[in-house]
């Protein structure tokens, strides 16, 4: 595993009261000084097929990322004209690569994709059901086949997280890491991935599956249990790779625990002690996934665990999905307000689609400096390796190859405008390393506080916009963003 920094840290208790004399307006938008997108570049986890080809030759993307989480089968070509991660890598030579893998369930291998496969064990064959797992619990929900599954997903089957589960993990990762891309639309040279990201890395079956709240089942007497099998496996994985690849190769996780829960933060701890890990994505840093602001409690919760986590070395990496496209009244984009999720996708011949864009990707964009704010507000010296993606839709919205083509938002769109200026500032800050070297302050609702970069950092949770005015700046913040200035 190599090292990434990361930090974060809520000054609780310590709220005060500022009273000072005017100060120069500064306007949120505009900071008094910006920074180039390379130097402010941040992971990205890009999802399903051909959302990774944001980072094909002159697309949204290029340059703008430090690590892309792909799908594997980025490495194919499996509609005509696309470019494959050899195309990619040589558009974002500075960009490392991790591929996708399941390691919580398995699915069927999609054979037209070969040996660039996202679940560890093929559930289309025989072989793969020693790896699944069966219970007489009634409340466990269960696949056509009667394995044990996911509520939401039927077609997941939970793996039994054995040592030989893993091993089979480790031989898939092996070949996807070993086996060249196939030529995409450039005469770019052969590449490979760098490393592997395992999704669905939690530390209780979650899925509404945890046996505090179904009961027991599966080959594990508890939840804790449960967690201890999964880091067993990222440990054997990530030893494998090491034995196999005679390197060190990078391992990354999407990290499942609930930070309120003080035995899910221990075993984040135990997985951070076997430095088998590189970094741990954490989905849904400031709202719920319909856009639902977290309560302040649950802020303070998550700062807390991620601050202890990242302090014992694994860092951790906020993601935020931006807001999907639907076909709603430009209002229902207002800051703060939940999505309705049944709504239609925004189509091609929908009305008003206009304004509903401009609404969506002014959200899009205010969300994103406020999950960037979050982060730098929440930061200690000791856990400045913490950090965030840069927001990108989910692609149940969008158009792909596979689709009828009437969605309006096409899947190599990107969801922020990363030209934003406060976008510009906010990621060379949180790629810089920066962090409060002040108590947060309260001014007029909005959290402030001095950064080690000499910059001033203000943090909006509110649904309006506000004017604050402390340690010698002044600025107006606009509802449920971040600025510095």
């Amino acid at each position: 595993m190599k090292t990434m920094a990361v930090a974060t840290v809520l000054f609780a208790g310590l709220l005060t009261t500022l009273t000072m004399g005017p100060a120069p307006l500064v306007s949120a938008e505009s900071p008094r000084t910006g920074a180039d997108s390379k130097s402010g570049a941040l992971p990205a986890y890009l999802q399903g097929y051909r959302q990774g080809q944001l980072l094909c030759p002159g697309a949204d993307l290029v340059g703008e990322v430090s690590v892309a989480i792909v799908d594997p089968m980025m490495a194919t070509t499996d509609a005509p004209g696309d470019c494959t991660l050899s195309d990619m890598k040589a558009a974002n030579p500075d960009t490392q690569f991790l591929a996708y893998l399941n390691v919580g369930a398995m699915r069927p291998w999609e054979h037209w994709n070969g040996i660039f496969q996202n679940s560890c064990a093929d559930m289309g064959k025989a072989r793969s059901t020693e790896f699944a797992v069966t219970t007489d619990n009634p409340a466990v929900a269960t696949t056509p086949a009667g394995h044990a599954g996911y509520p939401d997903f039927s077609y997941l089957t939970v793996a039994d997280l054995s040592p030989a589960y893993a091993r089979a993990c480790a031989e898939t990762a092996h070949r996807i890491l070993t086996t060249d891309a196939e030529r995409g639309t450039t005469d770019a040279p052969p590449a490979r991935f760098d490393g592997i990201f395992l999704d669905d890395t939690a530390l209780s079956p979650s899925h509404g599956q945890d046996m505090v709240d179904v009961g027991q089942w599966g080959p594990w007497a508890d939840d804790d249990a449960y967690g201890r099998a999964m880091i067993d496996v990222v440990a054997r994985i990530d030893g494998a790779l090491t034995e196999s690849m005679g390197t060190d190769i990078p391992v990354a996780i999407n990290l499942g625990l609930y930070p309120a829960w003080s035995n899910q933060v221990e075993l984040a701890l135990e997985l951070a002690a076997t430095g088998a890990v590189d970094f741990a994505l954490r989905e849904h840093s400031i709202a719920e996934s319909d856009g639902r602001p977290f309560s302040a409690e649950r802020l303070h919760e998550e700062a807390a665990a991620f601050r202890t986590i990242t302090a014992a070395g694994l860092p951790i990496v906020q993601h935020d999905y931006s807001v999907p496209l639907r076909q709603l009244s430009p209002s229902a984009y207002d800051r703060g307000l939940p999505l309705d999720g049944s709504a239609v996708c925004l189509q091609d011949d929908s009305d008003d689609r206009q304004r509903i864009v401009a609404a969506a990707d002014q959200r899009r964009t205010l969300d994103h400096r406020l999950t960037l704010g979050n982060v730098l507000l929440n930061r200690t010296p000791e856990t400045s390796t913490m950090t965030a993606t840069l927001g990108q839709a989910e692609p149940a919205c969008q158009d792909n190859a596979w689709d009828d083509d009437r969605r309006w938002e096409d899947v190599t769109r990107a969801s922020v405008d990363t030209t934003d200026p406060q976008v510009t500032a906010l990621s060379a800050a949180v790629t810089g390393s920066a962090h409060p070297i002040a108590a947060p302050i309260h001014d007029n609702g909005v959290l402030v506080t001095k950064l080690s970069d000499g910059k001033v950092l203000a943090v909006n949770h509110n649904s309006d916009s506000r004017r604050v005015s402390a340690f010698g700046t002044s600025m107006i913040v606009p509802g449920r963003s971040a600025a510095v200035g």
